[in-house]
């Protein structure tokens, strides 16, 4: 039970909901409780309030301070500083002994407060104005005033009164309440889904180590998500060593009956000498071998690409590879040319397995080599973050349907050129499952040349 409670409570779902109705109900709190505390409503004054009031207004007539806001007497700035005072308005509306700053006020709170038999009290900033009180001056007249009082309070304590006075304030002291709430859900919802992506961009790259952290971090449903994930790797890692284990015994069994082949083969040239027969057999047996290392190279590729990597600069991909072409073509009469579009290329950096990815350009150079009729183009150019590497010969070629079927394993474009030439027919299916460990694509298409071009498109590595 206590489980299954605490399972509850770590949902993502549960988490979501009560996170959306605690911040609604501290918002609808703080919109239901702020304005009690804001000093700017009209509020009724207390029974205590109006006494003390009543005790002014006695001292006031006392003093004979009416009288002398009737006489026109000057109210000087410093008054402001004695504390309460009070302000006459007559039947006709005219304000008597206020300050000129005082006098807008007043007219606003004579607008709302109006009653002598429910006096209010109201603050505008740092004046508070308290009334109206009837007050008769002089027994001889029948028509009274209108007695208010102002006072000077602390604006500096008015801090809900400026949140009233400035809505923006009120919208940034709301997103300070949600925003903390919102931040933790967030991150709690975030930081595994980091870890998920990191362990699939690891996957893809070859690395099938299963990640605990993602079954200990997070809501309950994404600890489900990074435990179906370990799962799946741990399935992937076996059904890869499966698929190597099983290569290497189909390795050994063919090893075994090609090795008694040849021994066959030798027995057989002591005994009838040579002849196209023998030379058939060798050439077939040879190409036999040829295919298994090939085969077994291409289940290396694919199964320990990851291991061997490191961050090289882009000109250890071609550099040798190129030289060495250049110096064969010249040995064949061939006309081989390099087009190196790119400023500075020590400056750019590739991420992967320099033997494989060098492994892979130097194929498709070869096959050019191998092809051609009089002349190989390589040009070599950057894009947006990405290396291309596109090797043109004025060879045959190939058809257009074809493009996509030579980067197949075991896919023959045409079976006579295949003996001639030699070849397995597995040298393009392992660059491309080179390239492709590498985030790359490669691809075919018809060269301006006449015959065949081959692009290998890798992405730089960018520091993070």
């Amino acid at each position: 039970m206590k489980l299954r409670t605490v399972s509850l409570i770590n949902a993502l779902s549960t988490r979501i909901f009560a996170l959306f109705w605690l911040s609604f109900l501290l918002l609808f709190g703080l919109a239901f409780f702020l304005p009690h505390f804001d000093s700017r409503i009209y509020s009724e004054l207390t029974s205590e309030e109006v006494s003390g009031y009543h005790r002014e207004i006695s001292s006031a007539i006392r003093s004979n301070h009416l009288s002398h806001i009737l006489s026109g007497a000057p109210v000087f700035p410093s008054d402001k500083f004695d504390g309460v005072h009070p302000v006459l308005v007559d039947q006709k509306g005219r304000i008597l002994g206020a300050r000129r700053e005082e006098i807008a006020p007043i007219q606003q709170f004579m607008y709302q407060s109006s009653t002598p038999l429910r006096p209010l009290k109201k603050n505008f900033y740092d004046i508070q104005v308290a009334g109206p009180f009837i007050v008769h001056i002089n027994m001889g007249e029948d028509m009274p005033y209108f007695l208010y009082f102002l006072s000077r309070v602390n604006a500096q304590k008015e801090i809900v009164t400026f949140i009233f006075d400035h809505p923006l304030v009120l919208i940034i002291v709301i997103m300070a309440i949600s925003t903390p709430l919102l931040w933790w859900l967030s991150r709690s919802i975030g930081r595994p889904l980091r870890n998920l992506q990191s362990a699939a961009n690891a996957v893809a790259l070859g690395d099938f180590k299963a990640d605990k952290k993602l079954e200990t971090q997070g809501t309950i449903e994404l600890r489900q998500v990074g435990q179906s994930f370990n799962r799946m790797t741990d399935a992937l890692d076996d059904l890869l060593s499966n698929q190597q284990s099983l290569l290497s015994s189909i390795s050994h069994e063919l090893r075994t009956p090609l090795t008694r082949l040849q021994l066959a083969l030798a027995l057989l040239r002591r005994r009838v000498g040579e002849g196209a027969e023998t030379a058939r057999i060798e050439k077939e047996a040879e190409r036999l071998d040829e295919m298994i290392n090939d085969l077994l190279l291409l289940s290396r590729q694919q199964l320990n690409s990851h291991i061997l990597r490191s961050i090289f600069p882009i000109t250890e991909l071609w550099t040798d590879i190129m030289n060495d072409a250049a110096f064969e073509a010249e040995q064949k009469n061939l006309q081989f040319s390099i087009k190196q579009l790119i400023y500075s290329p020590e400056r750019y950096y590739l991420n992967g397995n320099k033997g494989l990815l060098t492994s892979a350009v130097e194929n498709i150079v070869r096959n050019a080599l191998k092809y051609t009729k009089s002349c190989i183009e390589a040009t070599i150019c950057l894009q947006e973050n990405t290396l291309f590497i596109a090797i043109d010969d004025n060879g045959s070629g190939i058809p257009e349907k074809e493009y996509e079927n030579i980067f197949k394993p075991f896919y023959r474009v045409d079976e006579a050129r295949t003996r001639e030439t030699g070849g397995t027919g597995l040298g393009l299916a392992i660059v491309a499952n080179v390239v492709k460990e590498h985030q790359g694509t490669v691809w075919a298409a018809q060269s301006h040349l006449g015959g065949l071009r081959v692009v290998i498109r890798l992405p730089l590595w960018i520091s993070q």
